[in-house]
């Protein structure tokens, strides 16, 4: 029988053929994994109802596993509001250690997965599937030693933010717990990368939802307590996020290799390392790694500025990031759309499908940005009521977050011009250009503010919108 145009187009990229005559006899029964929903056919007229579908294919589930994740990590941070101020900090240091970390294996999976898109949109699965052991095998040992210095070393880290012996001990002993799984994030940023390289958003959607659904339901037990169970506030939280990290890393595994997963590992009968292949992943993924880490190495700085205006700012500050979080989730999407999407396109060699893919994400950045704008405006309060009752806190974190109204546009949009960059293979130059905000406006600018000129906080807030604009319009200008 003639095939309908969705098996048409199914068939034919599990098949690998260019075209699939109407005549011609598929037996789908053969066929393993259902990524109907993943297909660009391109023998189809590339019109804006079907990109459009594309795109929200990829667009949606990436931000709603950002969502997920920002809301497990939201409601985290309520139930840690509820314990002492000092608490808070020391869980705001903390993060900052976990956050440099976490961003550079996070940024080495983004810059790899460029590579990996360009292998699937030629329709070399098994080269893909190749590129990601070769990954593994770098970034996997490097997490292995940095997370044993975390462990031998946590209070020399912490001290670079905060001199108070308190704040260290309760930092140091949350650190020491919490890194334990570290070394699994190599893994499980991998295995995201992946699947949205090939387009497929849903199943990290999936792996979110379930690591932090067990996040929100434990964390209020192990930190607060709960009946006869005593809770055991920092280091509750530790172990909640180990719990978090674990989930993910099996249930990730398990969906990337089972035997009806596309990537089944008896595809590669054979894995040897490959030094070009090592070298092209090291020059994609490094410079990535190193931009996406740095916000977190300024955090450090940051911190020890806030920090010097008292705890409670930086408590508050702490909050308010927090708060912000619903304004990075509708935003995050669209690095991973954009990264995915032209690779996905290079690798076809579909010019049109790479310049249309460009000017429809642009589209619905005007429309999320609108929507966070409008959330910062109007519902900020809300929120910070919801993650903590102090209300010193809560007024000094809404002034954040009213100043961060001006920060939507220029932080969103720069995401799609990196994606687009790293794709074409200047992997460099976003790293070039976060240097040059981050440090040169960023740190500098608050070190000025608050070292220096001893201004009120606020001007704080007015220099991290600089920072956004900045690298903004130097992405742009490229």
């Amino acid at each position: 029988k003639k095939l309908p145009a969705e098996d048409r187009a199914w068939a034919l990229k599990k098949t690998g053929f260019k075209r699939l005559a109407d005549d011609k006899p598929v037996d789908l029964t053969k066929l393993t994994g259902d990524d109907k929903n993943q297909i660009y056919y391109k023998d189809e007229p590339l019109t804006t109802k079907k990109l459009d579908q594309k795109i929200l294919r990829i667009l949606v589930p990436a931000i709603l596993e950002n969502a997920f994740l920002i809301l497990s990590d939201m409601i985290l941070t309520g139930y840690i509001g509820r314990l002492s101020v000092t608490e808070i900090s020391a869980y705001g240091i903390s993060t900052r250690v976990y956050g440099i970390y976490f961003s550079i294996l996070k940024g080495f999976a983004i810059g790899t997965m460029v590579i990996f898109a360009r292998a699937f949109g030629a329709g070399k699965r098994k080269e893909g599937l190749n590129y990601y052991f070769q990954a593994l095998f770098i970034a996997f040992p490097v997490a292995l030693v940095a997370a044993v210095l975390i462990w031998v070393f946590p209070q020399p880290l912490l001290s670079t933010m905060s001199s108070d012996s308190t704040l260290l001990t309760y930092g140091a002993s949350f650190l020491r717990i919490h890194v334990l799984t570290y070394p699994f994030l190599a893994i499980i940023h991998l295995n995201s990368s992946m699947f949205q390289a090939d387009g497929n958003t849903k199943t990290p959607l999936y792996i979110a939802t379930i690591g932090n659904l067990v996040s929100m339901v434990l964390g209020y037990v192990l930190i607060l307590g709960i009946g006869p169970i005593q809770g055991m506030g920092l280091q509750g939280a530790a172990i909640t996020n180990n719990l978090r990290i674990i989930v993910m890393l099996l249930v990730g595994v398990y969906l990337l290799f089972n035997r009806n997963s596309v990537y089944r590992s008896h595809e590669l009968s054979k894995f040897n390392l490959d030094v070009e292949i090592i070298k092209e992943l090291i020059r994609f993924g490094v410079p990535t790694a190193i931009g996406n880490s740095f916000w977190n190495f300024a955090a450090v700085f940051l911190s020890t500025y806030i920090l010097s205006y008292g705890q409670q700012f930086y408590a508050a500050y702490q909050i308010g990031l927090q708060a912000e979080g619903f304004c990075d989730m509708m935003s995050s999407g669209f690095l991973t759309a954009a990264m995915s999407l032209s690779s996905l396109a290079i690798g076809a060699k579909d010019a049109d499908m790479f310049k249309a893919s460009y000017k429809r994400l642009n589209y619905y950045c005007y429309i999320i940005c609108g929507i966070n704008m409008l959330f910062l405006l109007l519902f900020s309060k809300n929120v910070l009521h919801l993650l903590t009752d102090k209300m010193e806190l809560i007024d000094i974190a809404h002034v954040y977050l009213l100043s961060m109204i001006a920060s939507q546009f220029p932080q969103m949009k720069s995401k799609i011009e990196y994606g687009y960059i790293r794709s074409i293979g200047f992997s460099t130059l976003p790293t070039i250009i976060d240097m040059v905000g981050i440090w040169g406006v960023r740190v500098f600018g608050c070190y000025l503010v608050s070292s220096v000129f001893h201004l009120d906080i606020f001007w704080i807030w007015m220099i991290v919108n600089a920072d956004q604009w900045v690298r903004y319009l130097l992405s742009a200008g490229v």
